[in-house]
């Protein structure tokens, strides 16, 4: 019998991992605040759920991909997803996994997982990289942290959205790796978005500069769509992201600062 997936949160990401899940022959369920990708996907075959606790209810696994923004809207966390008479874990039975993709605190990630296993309810860590385009091919790189047995029973659905797969520990090892890729990526961003800048003041050719750059040791997959991909739409989710790295520096006594740089950067483009 083929597993019931459920899937929380249908953006940027969670919209193409369904579509794939779906392709791959997976019963699925969905919830999202906004009805139209709900509606898309059972358009597709997928069944359609109220809350994150009829989710729960229904599923074998439940993946969260919500954005995980809690100064901006505190209402729409993972926590958020979890918790109240609403939430996944109210609709939870054994043996249900919650898959979490949304970009948490390794320290928070570890705190979730900890409450989810007093209601009998395992955490797998599943953190992406490889942005919607990689959703869509499913070519995304997954960075897991949990149990090998709680993977092997989630790795059939991964592999609808992801080629690369890697097991990195406990629970919050996802979550931590995440960060630290994350980090190398947003200086490769910074480190474009100087070079290209002291070319176009020097009158450099712009669209020629950028395939030296493809084709030299200024390469970066950052590097080689900068400037129609990443100079017109800056990604501030680094900001966020360098700010767990300093976290994490600080508590883990680890120096670093080029993070702390590329975040002053950041910030200053932001107008912070």
């Amino acid at each position: 019998m083929a597993q019931k997936i459920g899937f929380i949160g249908l953006g940027r990401m969670g919209r193409p991992l369904c579509a794939n899940i779906l392709k791959a022959g997976f019963d699925l369920i969905v919830q999202d605040v906004q009805p139209e990708p709900v509606a898309e996907l059972v358009k597709r075959g997928a069944r359609a759920a109220k809350s994150a606790r009829e989710v729960a209810e229904y599923a074998d696994i439940a993946a969260i991909a919500i954005r995980h923004e809690p100064e901006v809207d505190p209402s729409r966390t993972v926590e958020a997803v979890l918790q109240g008479p609403d939430g996944l874990l109210a609709g939870a039975h054994p043996g249900l996994i919650v898959v979490i993709h949304s970009a948490v605190h390794p320290v928070a990630m570890m705190k979730i997982a900890e409450d989810a296993k007093s209601h009998g309810v395992e955490v797998l860590d599943a953190q992406m990289s490889g942005g919607a385009s990689g959703a869509e091919a499913g070519s995304l790189c997954m960075m897991i942290g949990g149990d090998a047995s709680t993977l092997d029973r989630c790795r059939p659905m991964l592999e609808a959205a992801g080629a690369n797969i890697y097991l990195l520990g406990g629970v919050g090892m996802g979550a931590a790796t995440k960060v630290a890729q994350n980090t190398i990526t947003a200086m490769h961003l910074m480190a474009a978005a100087e070079g290209f800048k002291l070319a176009e003041k020097l009158g450099v050719d712009l669209e020629m500069f950028q395939e030296v750059v493809r084709t030299s040791g200024a390469q970066s997959s950052v590097a080689d769509d900068y400037l129609h991909q990443h100079r017109t739409r800056p990604n501030w989710a680094y900001y966020h992201v360098l700010s767990d790295a300093l976290d994490l520096g600080y508590t883990y006594d680890v120096n670093l600062p080029g993070a702390a740089t590329c975040m002053q950067a950041l910030a200053r483009h932001q107008g912070r």
